[in-house]
């Protein structure tokens, strides 16, 4: 079992050149960093989309399908959505293209000519057979049952999916999501040609709005942790007893129903209301206490961030703080010494300091006839000669005014001085 939680989010995505002409398919956890950087507006980006210098900016990502449980689960669905010709996904009488092979490629060496290379060429990706394969794999079993959904970020890509759909053979599952993120045609224009100055997408702040974190989940995870406060709670399809703390449990996303269940019994509940003999997992149910309809893969997100989450739902679950800054710390610190230089008091914080030091001078002022000095030390006199004692080792004055009583008599030293050399130095005419 895979220790990490269900990703906040993760996608397919289509990409559509400047001219029209040319077409990519990929996935990424974050649509708006990924467009950037195929557009070369930061690091990474594909190969394709920056060839010859890019010549086919700026990219313009026009849908994206969403609802993938696991970053796997998007990387098998992006290999079927782009090698629709050889996918296992699809099956043959079902596939709308099929790779075409051209003649022998000329060989140069002995064992090259007695084997019939052929080279196989793909076909061309186009706005019609993108559209046509991302709905055949949508209605294929290996996927027909994901959470999945598609988002429109472009009007005529939009109408281009709903003509497709009504001379399709076969039909989405009930209940399939499919969104439209695009503005009026009259903004959309005023953006695709305030995108070309830029040279950026012109889905770029459509994609802004797209939330790809945890955050939207944080006040379901906060009710779910309260609920688990309460010792025990029957489940709501079985009745039986339900310990919040140390089981696995599914929680009602509805604000105003505290309705808890295990996730066997919940499973098997809305699979029996909509039978499916090859289903393992239902894709949406209604609550049995606030009888609203749910989407299955929301609540077991949820679940997932909760008891997998670690490091992601503790950053989550964090409480803004306020961070004090340099410019804080500095005037704060100037505002405690004008307190104690007008005051004469020192604050609470302060006064612990102030004892520590005061405690250092009632040492330096100590009379040092009340305690003998220990063998080999002896009492300086206080004169002017002390004053400007220069250590003869070091060469570095010592402090201003008389030394400590307690300070050992440094050792006079004789002071040679050496002949120059100067005297034996030869005249020169």
């Amino acid at each position: 079992m895979d220790p990490r939680p269900i990703p906040a989010f993760y996608c397919c995505y289509l990409l559509r050149s400047k001219g029209g002409c040319s077409f990519y398919i990929g996935s990424t956890p974050n649509p708006r960093r990924r467009l950037a950087q195929h557009n070369g507006h930061a690091k990474g980006g594909a190969f394709r989309t920056g060839y010859k210098d890019g010549m086919h900016r700026p990219w313009d990502m026009t849908c994206i399908v969403t609802g993938f449980p696991s970053r796997i689960a998007a990387l098998q669905f992006e290999w079927a959505w782009q090698r629709f010709d050889i996918t296992k996904k699809i099956p043959d009488d079902q596939r709308l293209a099929k790779r075409k092979k051209s003649n022998s490629i000329p060989s140069n060496t002995e064992q090259q000519k007695k084997k019939k290379r052929k080279c196989i060429k793909r076909p061309k990706l186009s706005l019609t057979n993108s559209l046509s394969n991302l709905h055949l794999l949508l209605r294929v079993p290996s996927f027909n049952r994901w959470p999945l959904a598609v988002r429109f970020l472009c009007s005529d890509v939009y109408e281009a999916w709903k003509k497709h759909i009504k001379r399709a053979d076969g039909e989405l599952r009930g209940g399939f999501r499919t969104f439209c993120d695009f503005p009026e045609p009259t903004v959309e224009l005023a953006r695709a040609a305030a995108a070309s100055e830029k040279k950026e997408s012109p889905t770029m702040q459509i994609l802004e709005q797209i939330d790809v974190t945890y955050s939207g989940l944080k006040p379901r995870i906060a009710k779910s942790i309260a609920l688990a406060e309460t010792a025990v709670q029957n489940c709501s399809v079985c009745g039986d007893g339900l310990e919040l703390k140390k089981s696995m449990f599914l929680a009602c996303p509805s604000e105003d129903c505290a309705a808890v269940s295990h996730m066997p019994c919940l499973a098997k509940k809305w699979l029996q209301d909509q039978p499916s003999p090859e289903s393992l997992l239902p894709v949406s149910g209604t609550c049995r206490q606030c009888t609203r309809e749910h989407h299955w893969v929301d609540l077991v997100k949820e679940a997932s961030i909760r008891g997998r989450g670690g490091e992601d739902l503790a950053k989550l679950m964090k409480e803004p703080g306020t961070r004090k800054s340099k410019v804080t710390e500095r005037s704060t610190s100037s505002n405690n010494r004008n307190t104690v230089s007008k005051a004469g008091v020192p604050p609470k914080d302060l006064q612990v300091v102030l004892e520590d030091s005061l405690t250092d001078i009632d040492l330096l002022a100590a009379d040092p006839e009340d305690d003998p000095l220990p063998d080999g030390w002896q009492e300086l006199v206080d004169d002017d000669d002390n004053m400007s004692v220069t250590s003869i080792e070091s060469g570095i004055p010592s402090r201003s005014g008389s030394p400590h009583p307690l300070s050992k008599q440094p050792q006079k030293l004789e002071v040679v001085i050496e002949d120059s050399e100067w005297d034996s130095a030869e005249i020169l005419d």
